[in-house]
């Protein structure tokens, strides 16, 4: 398969410039739409101010700040204008920002991005209302657009966000259960990350000339797309390599029972017993625990599987993008940005 080539196109920092200068704006006029305070923490949340009309801290930019970047250039899978994707790519990236806002009070998560969160800085309330004022400015937005795919937009849209809901919902009721196997864990996984990046990436496309199989072939690229960030994802809680992330060891403090985890109690290894004792136990795990787990899973497997998915997932993720036919620069922009997501 084709890949990006040294010294060809842009670079993946050229990438995310060019998507900040085209997207930023847009997202910041539908936020100031928002009434205050909801509008101060939003823009908070997004790394645009800080609170109570202090600096900016962390990196700015809200959740998707790299992931936008992606479904912009799905926008462009028929050749033309990638603005023309915008009003799907900022609702879109809304609801990633909602996603975000609750987990992090379904998981008392207190930093990301090298600030603390709306839910640290401000009231739990106060996060799940920003969340909700989200969510409510993600489908009107999509929906006022003057579009004749606008309602299989929608349609799509409410899908995607359906199956993610369900998908946390299930992944709570599998933390600490060790009978959970591989097969419902990746499912798990499919429903929360998957779905909604395939949604994601089959909007912009909807609101362009792209072909009914150019656009599923788009959203198949956007399932495999969130399969392999998933699997980053989870590695980079128990290996990070970025510090102004989420807290360490998150899924492996609430004993989250991943797919990565299940491979290593399903490898047969012998100290797959004591993993098994440790997600079956209560209580809040010391820092020596949790990197003590870390090491364990890594010792198990778990660190090589979730490698393999990741790297197998982004390898369909670019075969289907091939598929839809899309210009080379599309192509190889998004080859070039793949890179940042494998590990």
């Amino acid at each position: 398969m084709p890949v990006a080539q040294p010294g060809l196109g842009r670079s993946a920092e050229e990438i995310f410039v060019d998507t900040a200068r085209i997207t930023d704006p847009a997202l910041a006029r539908v936020i100031d739409c928002l009434p205050s305070p909801l509008r101060e923490s939003v823009s908070y949340h997004y790394g645009w101010a800080g609170k109570d009309s202090g600096p900016p801290i962390g990196v700015r930019g809200g959740t998707g700040r790299k992931a936008i970047a992606f479904t912009l250039l799905c926008a462009g899978v028929d050749g033309g204008p990638v603005e023309r994707g915008l009003p799907a790519v900022v609702a879109g990236n809304l609801l990633m920002n909602v996603a975000t806002l609750h987990d992090d009070i379904i998981d008392l998560e207190a930093q990301r991005r090298g600030r603390p969160t709306v839910l640290a800085a401000y009231t739990t309330g106060h996060a799940v209302m920003a969340g909700d004022a989200l969510l409510a400015l993600a489908f009107s937005h999509l929906g006022e657009h003057p579009h004749p795919r606008t309602r299989q937009t929608l349609q799509i849209m409410r899908e995607g966000w359906l199956q993610l809901c369900a998908g946390q919902v299930r992944d709570e009721e599998h933390e600490g259960n060790c009978e959970t196997n591989l097969d419902q864990a990746i499912a798990v996984q499919a429903a929360k990350s998957a779905e909604g990046m395939r949604a994601l990436c089959c909007l912009p496309a909807l609101l362009t000339d792209a072909s009914t199989a150019q656009v599923e072939a788009v959203g198949r690229f956007g399932w495999h797309l969130g399969m392999a960030g998933q699997y980053h994802n989870d590695l980079s809680d128990l290996w990070p390599t970025d510090p102004l992330a989420r807290s360490r060891y998150g899924d492996v403090r609430r004993r989250k029972i991943t797919p990565s985890v299940v491979a290593c109690l399903e490898s047969g290894h012998p100290e797959s017993v004591c993993l098994a004792e440790f997600y079956r136990g209560e209580g809040e795990p010391s820092e020596e625990q949790l990197a003590a787990v870390a090491d364990l899973i890594d010792r198990c497997g778990g660190r090589a599987w979730t490698r393999e998915q990741n790297h197998e997932h982004m390898r369909l993720a670019l075969r289907s993008l091939q598929e839809a036919d899309p210009p080379p620069a599309v192509y190889r922009d998004a080859a070039t940005l793949a890179d940042i997501y494998m590990v």
